[in-house]
């Protein structure tokens, strides 16, 4: 798949929202949704991806994709677990810092958090062990829906990602405990399928294109200044429309690279930080707990915003970059192996 800039910038916007949303910033109260919009994208990237491979090869490297994906996301996490761990004996003294950072680091975070009410300061990689779940599951049941379900599988996605809104929905009604709907992969695994139908539903730019990017973006800006984190809405309608908005977004600037849209989020700044985006996740939130006890939200943001951008820029520079020069050469590895 050809590289988007405006990805990255959707990225950056995404993780600057969750940024503010954390550092209670007062005109984000939805700020959470970038959570939401990082999972769309999520499943129409690596889904983009592993449909390209099924396309050359018929078949997916699952020793590929797993050791990409362990040299994308461990080195930098881990990293940041570490010095969790130092910090947590004078910053965080309440916690046992050795129990969250093996739950975060093995990304089991999302149901210890959903069932027991930890990690609390690293509650944050919730959203990369439902990430990574994904990850787990996915190829191998894209090559058996590639295989046996052919030209079905959008359609099969499409009625995935109705029982999985629906099941949140159930959920919540049931139990009546919204930290155990909020957090858990099976019920928030519906924007990554979306994202996967809409890498698989192959899309025509056409006039409406531009229009269609414009509205997804209102939707996403009204609800992420607007929509309460655990409200009854945030888990039926208005996580749907996160959901569409977001896969709308996604759709409308892969499909027209000449839309206004397009070029304001391929904008070099916003395309910088999105592709940092991961490193700021990591870093911010342990940062902005520390400090929003004892600060309002505005010297907070103040502060978080730009240390957290100057590690992850560290992080980016000297972790994943040189990390991600390795995965492009880990294709011909493969090869020759065999």
């Amino acid at each position: 798949m050809k590289y988007n800039p405006a990805l990255d910038g959707v990225r950056a916007v995404a993780v600057l929202a969750v940024v503010g949303y954390h550092c209670e910033a007062p005109f984000l109260i939805g700020g959470h949704i970038g959570v939401d919009v990082f999972f769309v994208l999520s499943g129409f990237l690596i889904t983009s991806i592993l449909l390209s491979e099924l396309a050359e090869t018929s078949r997916i490297s699952l020793r590929r994709f797993y050791w990409r994906r362990a040299l994308r996301l461990w080195p930098a996490l881990l990293i940041m677990l570490m010095a969790y761990l130092a910090a947590v004996p004078i910053v965080f003294p309440d916690t046992n810092g050795l129990l969250d950072v093996l739950v975060s680091g093995f990304y089991l975070s999302d149901y210890t958090r959903a069932f027991w009410g930890f990690p609390i300061y690293l509650s944050h990689t919730w959203s990369l062990s439902v990430e990574e779940h994904f990850y787990l599951l996915w190829p191998v049941l894209l090559t058996f829906l590639w295989r046996f379900a052919g030209q079905r599988i959008a359609l099969i996605l499409a009625i995935a990602f109705i029982v999985a809104t629906l099941w949140r929905a159930v959920d919540l009604a049931v139990w009546l405990d919204p930290y155990r709907t909020y957090y858990r992969f099976d019920t928030r695994m519906s924007g990554l399928i979306l994202g996967s139908l809409t890498a698989v539903q192959p899309w025509r730019p056409s006039r409406s294109t531009a229009a269609l990017g414009v509205i997804a973006v209102a939707v996403l800006a009204v609800l992420a200044a607007s929509l309460p984190i655990l409200s009854v809405a945030s888990f039926t309608w208005a996580g749907v429309a996160i959901d569409i908005a977001s896969a709308a977004l996604v759709l409308a600037l892969a499909g027209d690279r000449q839309t206004y849209l397009h070029a304001a989020l391929s904008w070099r700044p916003p395309v910088y930080i999105g592709c940092i985006s991961y490193s700021i996740y990591l870093w911010h939130y342990p940062i902005a707990r520390a400090l929003r006890d004892h600060l309002d939200a505005t010297p907070t943001f103040l502060i978080v915003a730009p240390l957290t951008l100057a590690i992850a820029a560290l992080s980016f520079e000297f972790v994943e970059k040189p990390l991600r020069e390795m995965r492009k050469r880990q294709p011909a590895a493969v090869r020759e192996a065999r």
